[in-house]
């Protein structure tokens, strides 16, 4: 049996809008740091045999706005930034410095996971999803504050056709909008591609790097592809070019994605490092795990929980996946319950089913 957790149009202001490298949405740690926050909350209300734990969570967007404006004409986007650091002594008579910081107001709607179902009756769940709802108020999400949310719904789901039902439920609250997908087999298989194409042409050139690969996903790419006359055969300076866009690699709203951290040190005992947010936790450094990810219509998801975000931790890796029998640095196949298959709908059937 299936449970989830809708919080349906959530309004956020001032959220962290960089991630990593990249900046215009929120790192997906943010949403699941969220939803294991909403966990440990949750737990407090609810032990023995109603305990839950929410295991992962879907991210679908609907809107958003990020806090920059364009010097000039094809100049790069800025962040606005304000000035409101701590009251010092010696800012009192001087202006004070500007930590630049990057913020966007969007809405968001999640699907949370939970690791099974509640045995509570009609009442007890309306009262449990008005006590998500006051929890959730007192949050923060991606570091902005709550100002708004639509809705909070539990469904469930046993048989084939409640799965089906609950995917158009869960559609129903959460249209219009994008579902975030995890594509990191995109940037392997084109990794792996432009070492084929290096090794076939023995090209003198350093060989690819990862990076590399990622910067294809990334980047905003255009080639001149130069305008020979009749008697040229190779161009030369005085060559006229047109700019043409590179197409990434794979078609699709495809964008960069901060999915995780990945350790750098050893782990340290609890209270060695300085500042550290408490001294009963050990600590380690890190960097930022990026990836790519998808943007895709809601109404195109076969099954919520393709959709859902989970944490995989491995040695010295900690990231977030889509594909929960998947091991880090090993390919798998995802197995999908046979009840979770219902017939794709275009967003044109999909309003009139609604």
């Amino acid at each position: 049996m299936s449970q989830y957790l809708v919080l349906s149009h959530i309004d956020i202001q001032n959220a962290n809008s960089i991630a990593g490298l990249t900046w215009g949405f929120p790192a997906i740690t943010h949403f699941l740091g969220f939803t294991h926050a909403l966990n440990r909350k949750l737990s407090n209300f609810y032990e023995g045999e109603n305990e839950i734990e929410l295991t992962g969570c879907a991210v679908i967007s609907h809107t958003y706005e990020n806090k920059v404006y364009q010097p000039k004409q094809y100049a790069d986007f800025e962040f606005l930034q304000s000035k409101n650091p701590p009251v010092l002594a010696k800012h009192k008579n001087a202006s004070p410095p500007i930590i630049e910081e990057g913020k966007m107001n969007l809405t968001v709607s999640l699907v949370i996971e939970l690791d099974k179902s509640l045995t509570l009756a009609t009442q007890q769940l309306k009262e449990l999803e008005h006590e998500v709802l006051t929890l959730c108020y007192r949050m923060r999400l991606a570091g902005g504050m709550i100002l708004n949310i639509k809705q909070a719904k539990f469904l469930s789901a046993s048989t084939q056709q409640q799965h089906v039902d609950m995917l158009r439920k869960i559609k129903r609250l959460t249209i219009p909008g994008f579902v975030l997908l995890d594509q990191s087999d995109y940037l392997e298989n084109h990794y792996k591609s432009l070492l084929d194409r290096h090794k076939a042409n023995k090209s003198a050139s350093d060989e690819p790097q990862l990076l590399d690969a990622w910067l294809d996903f990334a980047a905003l790419k255009y080639k001149a592809v130069p305008q020979l006359s009749v008697d040229q055969s190779e161009p030369d300076e005085n060559t006229s070019a047109n700019w043409e866009y590179v197409a990434k690699p794979n078609s699709g709203y495809l964008v960069p994605l901060m999915t995780g951290y990945k350790a750098i040190s050893e782990l340290y005992d609890a209270g060695v490092v300085l500042n550290t947010r408490d001294e009963i936790t050990p600590s380690r450094f890190v960097e930022a795990v990026h990836s790519i990810g998808e943007w895709k219509g809601v109404h195109n998801l076969n099954a919520i929980n393709n959709a859902i975000w989970r944490y995989e931790h491995r040695e010295q890796w900690y990231v977030c996946k889509q594909h929960s029998n998947a091991v880090i640095g090993e390919a798998t196949d995802q197995h999908i319950p046979e009840t979770e298959q219902p017939q794709t709908l275009n967003f044109h059937d999909a309003l009139n089913l609604f």
